[in-house]
């Protein structure tokens, strides 16, 4: 931890940071400064600000119904129910006697199966913990987004190529913002729901991968293309029986491989996007499994589980070594150089509290903390590093207002 001593000044009290040029902060007046005073590094990367008003959410479009209810028999209820929510909402139904008034035979004999239920239910979750949480609490649980369940940003990702940025904002729509249009293309579809996990796949400059609640949206629009929202028949849905919802996604540095993981499933889906099929790297031990990351030459996988354990995988024979974290699970990991690895721990910081997110730039000489409480007023909610950044290195920081702020760490030639 050596690396880490010796940090540059910070910035003072009323001070605002616009950039970073030669280990000194660039600081101006918050009102009036502009990050044009000091560099126009950034001058035409995309300007983000998502704003509260143009938020469409599914609590108060989709899900408004526009027809009177009309009373079904409970043959229909109950139908109905377990195709929309599953056997065991259908056989709580079956048991309510405000509902079923029909049969007291069947309401009896709901009432015993849904015991029964219950008892296995019970003992299933003594065993496996990381299925008591189901859909989006498992997302908020995991999600390396502060407050994800009503940030404004989701989550961002940077193209590795191009000056080309996806942003997935609180209506599950992800924006397309890039330096060489002006227009903003907008993904949507209708299985795109609870966003967790952005990821570009490099060496292509149209495909893109989106995990949400039902599996994985592998999205491929034409760069070239001027259609602003593109049709649901750019994507593709991966999904498979049990790996739901989809906490991470991660392209391979390659391009060739896909891997999604879900805080739900204690396999890590290791997908051949063009023929739609995954082969499931599982062991039972350690929960579901949170999150993964590759290493910048792709031998080595980083996957965390719900619990203390974390693997690190060799890609050549997809044999893992098994770790445990000291009292408490793995909450933020990244590469670095030369395949070092950092990860964070939920508890026992020293400075700055319990940390959420770790960024670590390509060239080993950044890393950027995100933690989980803060006492500043505003507040990011999650970040990324631009991947083709030329002039040293570019954070990209959502804040909790819904504005993106990029800011250029720079090295001039004479220093």
């Amino acid at each position: 931890m050596t690396a880490f001593y010796d940090f540059p000044n910070l910035p003072g009290p009323g001070e605002i940071a616009f950039c970073k040029l030669n280990e000194v902060y660039c600081c101006d007046n918050r009102n009036y400064g502009n990050i044009s005073t000091f560099t126009n590094a950034t001058k035409n990367h995309p300007v983000i600000n998502v704003t509260r008003d143009i938020h469409h959410h599914r609590q108060t479009d989709e899900n408004i119904s526009m027809y009177i209810d009309v009373e079904d028999n409970l043959l229909k209820k109950i139908t109905s129910v377990w195709y929309k929510q599953g056997f065991l909402e259908a056989l709580s139904i079956a048991a309510d006697p405000t509902i079923n008034r029909e049969s007291k035979s069947l309401a009896l004999a709901a009432t015993y199966a849904l015991k029964v239920a219950n008892v296995f239910s019970a003992f299933r979750y003594f065993l496996q913990p990381h299925l008591k949480d189901i859909g989006p609490k498992i997302v908020a649980n995991y999600s390396n987004t502060r407050a994800w369940g009503h940030a404004p940003i989701k989550c961002l990702a940077w193209h590795p190529h191009t000056t080309k940025i996806a942003v997935a904002i609180l209506d599950d729509n992800v924006r397309i913002y890039c330096s060489e249009v002006s227009f903003v293309s907008t993904l949507k579809c209708k299985a795109q729901v609870n966003v967790s996990s952005l990821s570009w796949r490099p060496f292509s400059a149209s495909e893109l991968a989106v995990g949400c609640e039902q599996g994985v949206i592998v999205w491929s629009v034409d760069p070239n293309s001027m259609f602003t929202k593109p049709s649901s028949s750019n994507a593709v849905l991966l999904k498979r029986s049990g790996h739901s919802p989809v906490t991470d996604v991660s392209w391979s540095p390659n391009g060739d491989l896909l891997i999604s993981c879900s805080g739900a499933d204690t396999s890590m889906l290791v997908w051949d996007v063009s023929m739609e099929t995954a082969v499931p790297l599982r062991r039972v031990a350690g929960g579901g499994i949170v999150f993964a990351r590759w290493s910048f030459d792709a031998s080595k996988v980083f996957a965390a589980t719900s619990s203390i354990i974390f693997r690190i995988w060799q890609t050549k024979s997809w044999s893992p070594e098994r770790w445990c974290a000291r009292g408490c699970r793995v909450v933020a990991a990244c590469w670095g150089p030369g395949d070092q690895l950092l990860v964070a721990l939920p508890s026992g910081a020293v400075v700055g509290g319990p940390v959420l997110a770790l960024c670590w730039e390509r060239g080993g000489r950044h890393l950027a903390v995100l933690f989980e409480e803060s006492h500043l007023v505003a507040l990011p909610s999650t970040m990324a590093f631009q991947q083709n950044f030329s002039e040293g290195s570019c954070l990209t920081v959502a804040w909790s207002s819904g504005r993106v702020q990029h800011f250029p760490i720079l090295y001039t030639d004479s220093y």
